[in-house]
């Protein structure tokens, strides 16, 4: 008896050590495998309907992975190019500026808004030390940071890409066997993992529901958010229209003022600097179309799915996209639902054993 127990106790220290070893050896592909199991877990159902027509679970993950890559990757390689054009541009012209303008140039411009103007008695001290050699200093030191970060991060551009081409291949790779194995796989897990079937279900249904909630909730309502602030501020003249759309998209996902964050100061500067009818109707736009889409669908999509208090789900996301980027927008969602799942499996199977 005693030396079944040793072996066991072995045997599973030598799995877990392997397991460490696998996911250490998996790391520098986590992210393209992870978005490959979020798009996945979305896309399932469209690759059980082809495999009926078609009649082959191979055929049809390919099907579905070649659709993937022409209307989901190419697409978003094609708006990062522009993207990065558009950044490229900015730089140029703000490089070109410090080039031909000083600091006092930049700050008499600015003292010539109509806002400052009208409130230049009151502004005084903070305008007395704007003619502070240290206000000078502070100025030039963060512009040459800023220069200097973007320079190096446009210095990195062949290695980015190269890099991104890289995680396109482990993507697609991934995606097209968690369609063709993914659910013989996942059954295999269930078999290995030691607890209640019913329980267990529980769990991997509240990572899917979750999954699906903020695919369909956030994503979904974030990327129209983009496309019509892409509308807005193409319609009023703001330069730079795609920068501005995509800081949209991401600003969507972070409460509590979303995509307010980027079209409510786009609206203000284009009352000062373009014409005051157009940030009336871009303000109007911003209100009725963007924001409304954030504060009334996506809570109500997401709500659906995600089961847990709005201020858990406001810290499961924040903490989520700080620790682990773009895609913890989805691991910090499904990490807290499945500790609440994991309570309550607790308080319905270990306390009540007890009592």
């Amino acid at each position: 008896m005693e030396r079944e127990r040793i072996y066991f106790y072995f045997f599973l220290g030598l799995i877990l050590f392997f397991i460490f070893l696998a996911i250490i050896t998996l790391i520098p592909f986590l992210v393209p495998i992870l978005w490959a199991i979020v798009i996945g877990i979305v896309i399932y159902p469209v690759h059980l309907y082809l495999q009926r027509v078609l009649r082959s679970r191979t055929m049809s993950a390919l099907l579905v992975t070649v659709l993937v890559f022409l209307f989901l990757i190419v697409p978003m390689s094609v708006i990062s190019v522009l993207l990065i054009q558009q950044i490229v541009d900015i730089t140029q012209k703000v490089v070109l500026y410090f080039q031909d303008h000083t600091y006092k140039d930049l700050l008499d411009q600015i003292r010539r808004l109509p806002l400052l103007k009208d409130y230049a008695d009151r502004l005084g001290p903070i305008l007395e030390f704007t003619q502070r050699e240290e206000f000078r200093k502070i100025l030039s030191e963060s512009m040459n940071r800023v220069l200097r970060f973007v320079g190096d991060k446009l210095g990195q551009a062949a290695f980015i890409a190269g890099r991104n081409v890289f995680y396109v291949f482990v993507f697609m790779i991934t995606f097209f066997f968690i369609l063709r194995d993914g659910l013989e796989i996942l059954r295999r897990v269930e078999r290995l993992i030691p607890m209640n079937r019913d329980d267990l279900e529980n769990i991997l249904g509240t990572i899917y529901r979750t999954t699906l909630a903020v695919v369909y909730g956030a994503v979904g309502t974030a990327l129209i958010q983009a496309i019509l602030g892409f509308i807005g501020y193409s319609l009023v003249g703001i330069k730079f229209a795609l920068l501005w759309s995509v800081l949209t998209f991401f600003a969507a996902f972070i409460p509590p003022f979303g995509a307010s964050a980027v079209w409510f100061p786009l609206a203000v500067y284009t009352f000062f600097n373009i014409d005051p009818w157009k940030a009336v109707f871009l303000g109007v736009w911003g209100t009725l179309l963007i924001s409304t889409m954030d504060n009334f669908i996506r809570p109500l999509i997401i709500k659906q799915g995600v089961n847990i208090p709005y201020v858990v789900l406001f810290f499961a996301t924040i903490g989520g996209l700080l620790k682990f980027g773009f895609i913890g927008l989805f691991l910090g969602p499904i990490i807290f639902t499945t500790l609440f799942s994991l309570f309550k499996i607790y308080e319905r199977r270990i306390l009540k054993e007890d009592t």
